[in-house]
């Protein structure tokens, strides 16, 4: 039987572990690969946009193509990997993910599983993340940006 002494302890190591210090600046470096542009998404019927980036130079074309039409002809959405963001980090607006670099594409049908707006993502985040996409059928790329974050 361990002793009292021991128990305490235990219990004050795993109590300082578990707090973190509230002064504690996260680490919210990226990598950013050379050529990688930024995009700014819409999501038709709400106010909600987004931003996702890539090098990918075959997505950019397809980004590119988008952007040559008229907004409201603009009918491929974007379909990919999410991820959530550390803790503390800003990279997206306000949301608490990200679309993984170089690992999403332009979309003109995606199955129903992944579609949902970013507030609705958001609130179901680990679904999202467990089905490893995410293809909101509403949304189309609004605008190049400069690094936004």
């Amino acid at each position: 039987m361990k002793s009292f002494y021991q128990l305490a302890l235990m219990a004050v190591i795993l109590l300082v572990g578990a707090c973190k210090d509230k002064n504690e600046t996260p680490d919210c470096q990226l990598d950013i690969a050379d050529g990688t542009r930024f995009y700014e998404f819409a999501h038709r019927g709400s106010d909600y946009t987004f931003y996702a980036w890539t090098s990918d130079t075959a997505v950019i074309a397809h980004v590119e193509a988008q952007l040559a039409l008229p907004e409201d002809d603009r009918n491929q959405h974007i379909n990919g990997r999410i991820v959530a963001l550390p803790e503390g980090c800003d990279w997206n607006m306000d949301w608490s993910w990200y679309f993984a670099p170089n690992d999403w594409d332009m979309a003109e049908l995606s199955i129903e599983l992944c579609d949902g707006n970013p507030q609705y993502v958001e609130d179901h985040l680990q679904d999202y993340l467990d089905i490893d996409r995410y293809c909101p059928w509403s949304s189309y790329v609004l605008k190049e940006v400069v690094q936004p974050f």
